[in-house]
């Protein structure tokens, strides 16, 4: 889903940025005189903005605030949706009165304990949330691997894993699972 996203938006503001070179340069050759025409703006479209002067201003400013919005609107949902937490605060265990942990070495472990398993080409994790804690691991698999199987494995081992060394009941872990390629074959 997210490859086809960055396609279209790559598609997208390409096409935009084609738009505005094209009615830029329009713009730029009539304002010097080019393409045939004398004047940049017809008699009769000056006459009739004059004497319309404030509501098109009106308009053009609210067409100005919805362009904003709109470009603010798709800047915010390309960023990623969970920030990454630096250090992570456990409340208390029996064995201790107060927990923190660092965010990256959590990650390092989790990701680690999922490359172990079977099928798993590489593995990677980043916390990103505290209360509760939630984690997004990015696991790459083996062309074939049973994606189900897989799944339950990650459940079952790493995320068992987790829950016991830090005493908690429930961790959230978004899983993302994506099939590599293998290598090509080179011929000597």
């Amino acid at each position: 889903m997210r490859r086809t996203t960055d396609r279209l938006n790559r598609g997208l503001l390409a096409l935009v940025g084609l738009l505005l070179l094209g009615f830029g340069t329009a713009g730029l050759l009539r304002g010097r005189g080019g393409g045939g025409a004398d004047a940049v703006v017809s008699p009769w479209l000056r006459g009739w903005a004059h004497d319309r002067q404030a509501p098109l201003l009106l308009a053009l400013a609210a067409l100005a605030l919805l362009l904003l919005w709109l470009g603010m609107a798709w800047l915010l949902a390309q960023l990623p949706k969970g920030r990454p937490v630096s250090q992570v605060r456990l409340g208390p265990t029996e064995h201790a009165t107060g927990v923190e942990v660092s965010a990256r070495a959590l990650a390092d472990a989790v990701a680690a304990d999922v490359r172990h398993l079977s099928g798993v080409v590489d593995a990677t994790a980043r916390v990103v949330g505290e209360h509760p804690l939630a984690l997004d691991l990015d696991v790459a698999l083996e062309e074939g691997t049973d994606l189900t199987a897989v799944n339950r494995a990650i459940a079952d081992r790493p995320r068992r894993n987790l829950l016991d060394a830090l005493e908690l009941t429930e961790v959230d872990l978004r899983v993302r699972l994506r099939l590599t390629r293998p290598p090509a074959r080179r011929v000597a």
